[in-house]
């Protein structure tokens, strides 16, 4: 693991122990957290990412710095690593396009937010579906994240446009899906993040839960990412929803017209990296 300074690493070292697959070596620059962790979770502390990747079968990227990632994830990359990335997974659309590239070829990479396989809302996906509704508070990308991927677990991956929308909302707009079907998006700011909910027509409102998520993400990941010949290879669907928050934010800064995903500028950087407090 990579960088305890969020939740994470703290939910997901149980759940992959369960898994058969402990957590075995961390790097973390603030000695503190490290030593706090490894004494809950036993664990060797590294101190770089070239002797965490030769201890490791798979690297898990963590904390809250997306500006990080793509330089982490290449170096590993290049190691013929398999990695865990977690959300958001970067903060330019230059960098999640190159992540997806990454992933669509040779490179072992996976991950994203847990909301994208939450079991409430997948069971919810239906054709035909038009429009979901989707919510939470906190910080607009950071969270945004995951309540963008909770409407592609109603929905299935396929984000191709989005528009930002003028309100009192931290984030809030339009997302259109390959299949025609609108997902309306609302980030508030929050002093307690989270809440994540879908409102689907002629369903109850979906409130995902944690003790289902994390564990369906990392059955689901994990798994692939210790399979040599695994064939997934999720390319764009592994960052769409990051790209889809980019895309509202640049929609916003442009006159609120719709921005297919792929027309994003490169650089377009409107929330910078940031080790959250969580």
């Amino acid at each position: 693991m990579v960088d305890l300074s969020t939740s994470h690493p703290g939910i997901f070292a149980p759940l992959l122990a369960e898994l058969g697959m402990p957590v075995h070596a961390v790097l973390e620059p603030d000695e503190a957290r490290a030593r706090a962790f490894v004494r809950e979770h036993p664990a060797v502390v590294v101190g770089s990412l070239a002797e965490l990747a030769d201890a490791c079968d798979v690297v898990m990227l963590l904390g809250a710095d997306w500006d990080e990632r793509m330089g982490r994830l290449a170096a590993l990359a290049a190691r013929d690593v398999p990695v865990f990335v977690d959300k958001p997974m970067a903060g330019t659309a230059g960098e999640l396009r190159e992540i997806a590239a990454l992933a669509d070829g040779s490179a072992r990479v996976d991950g994203g937010s847990a909301l994208r396989v939450a079991p409430e809302a997948v069971a919810a996906r239906r054709p035909g579906r038009t429009v979901v509704e989707v919510t939470c508070g906190g910080h607009p990308f950071y969270y945004g994240v995951h309540a963008v991927a909770l409407a592609t677990a109603v929905l299935g991956p396929g984000l191709v446009g989005a528009r930002g929308v003028a309100g009192e909302r931290s984030v809030e707009g339009v997302i259109h899906h390959v299949s025609g079907a609108e997902i309306r998006v609302s980030v508030s700011a929050a002093a307690v993040a989270g809440g994540f909910a879908a409102t689907v027509p002629d369903l109850p409102r979906i409130e995902p839960v944690a003790e289902a998520f994390y564990p369906a993400l990392l059955r689901n990941v994990m798994t692939r990412l210790t399979t040599p010949d695994s064939d997934r290879r999720p390319g764009r669907e592994l960052v769409e929803c990051e790209l889809a928050l980019i895309a509202i934010a640049w929609s916003e800064e442009n006159g609120g017209d719709v921005v297919a995903l792929d027309a994003v500028p490169p650089a377009f950087h409107p929330w910078r990296g940031r080790h959250l407090p969580r």
